[in-house]
């Protein structure tokens, strides 16, 4: 039986696998802050939240090699390795400042909560303020599983977070959906064999629909009754 299949008898997938940034928070405020706090201690000038808001994704490290580009410096491996403690002092202290849940975010998570489908978070984000963030705003515990940039050897677009999210939540790769808003998204779940649906305006700077995605919804409340999505997922034997 496909896993389309299998959605379309049981109604949803066995699970579902969530990212968090430009998925379900709005974190570039707050992302923002902290670069700009590492720019300015480094001479360096500062950026406006839109700016910052297509630089988010692959991780942290990502973050600091594009925004010190954006001000006129390359950095290598070794130099954006010397920023990231630094990065994640000023991070960590003002995460949940202006970070948001996106609109809807709650009644999906409720959703699907109530419909009894194991969820998890896999995020490019480091655990320890993924929690943090998680927390604050109440929704810990929605997820089963929550694996952050820093809890496996890889990042996304590496399946190997993804993996290791359904693994910790006892579900299966062939009955399990990604939902996200990036490429590193879509290759993680390419990667995993996973179908991803990815909602609009999230942090890529591209549009959604060019990211290769089996879906793309027009918000994140049409969720719901995109699962199965028309056109249908891809069949995976």
């Amino acid at each position: 039986m496909s896993l389309h299949e299998k959605e379309t008898s049981t109604g949803y997938p066995g699970a579902i696998v969530w990212d968090l940034d430009g998925t379900l928070v709005d974190s570039a405020p707050d992302l923002a802050n902290a670069l700009n706090s590492l720019l300015t201690e480094k001479g360096k000038r500062t950026h406006t939240v839109d700016r910052v808001r297509p630089m988010i994704g692959a991780g942290v490290g990502k973050l600091i090699e594009r925004g010190f580009r954006a001000a006129g410096e390359s950095l290598d491996e070794s130099g954006i390795e010397a920023l990231l403690p630094q990065f994640m002092e000023f991070y960590t202290a003002c995460a949940t400042q202006q970070t948001a849940l996106n609109p809807d975010a709650r009644f999906v998570l409720e959703h699907f909560y109530n419909a009894g489908i194991p969820q998890g978070l896999c995020t490019n984000k480091p655990i320890g303020v993924t929690k943090l963030i998680l927390d604050a705003l109440d929704i810990s515990g929605f997820f089963g599983s929550v694996v952050g940039g820093d809890s496996t050897s890889q990042r996304k677009p590496h399946p190997l977070p993804l993996l290791t999210c359904i693994e910790e939540m006892s579900a299966r790769p062939d009955d399990t959906v990604m939902i996200g808003d990036s490429g590193a998204d879509v290759g993680a779940a390419r990667a995993a064999d996973v179908p991803v649906i990815l909602v609009p305006d999230g942090y890529t700077g591209v549009p959604a629909v060019s990211l290769g995605a089996d879906y793309v919804v027009g918000r994140l409340a049409d969720v719901p009754h995109s699962i199965p999505p028309h056109p249908p997922l891809r069949q995976s034997a």
